[in-house]
C-alpha cells in the first residue's frame, strides 16, 4: 500500500513539474524542443436520459517534457521504493 501511493505521489509530482516545465520553456526559445507533442482524444459527446444529461470526453495531452519527468519519476521511484516496508 505505502509503495503504491509513494508511486501515485512521485507520477503526480513528475506530471506538476513536466506542466511547469513546459509553461517555462515555452517561453525560452532554445527550450521550445520540449514543448513539442501530440494530444489525442474524444471529444466530449452528449448523452440525454430526460432525467438527466451529461457529456463524457477523454484528451490527453504528452510532450517531451512531460515524458522526461515521467521518466524521472518512475527511477526516483525504483531507486527509493526498496527502502519502505
Amino acid at each position: 500500500m505505502k509503495r503504491t501511493l509513494l508511486l501515485i505521489l512521485y507520477l503526480f509530482g513528475g506530471l506538476l513539474l513536466g506542466t511547469l516545465l513546459t509553461e517555462v520553456a515555452k517561453k525560452v526559445s532554445w527550450l521550445s524542443w520540449l514543448c513539442w507533442g501530440e494530444s489525442v482524444g474524444i471529444d466530449s459527446f452528449s448523452v440525454d436520459l430526460a432525467v438527466i444529461q451529461f457529456d463524457i470526453g477523454v484528451h490527453i495531452s504528452m510532450n517531451i517534457a512531460l515524458l522526461l519527468c515521467i521518466i524521472a519519476a518512475v527511477i526516483l521511484y525504483v531507486k527509493t521504493s526498496g527502502k519502505i516496508h
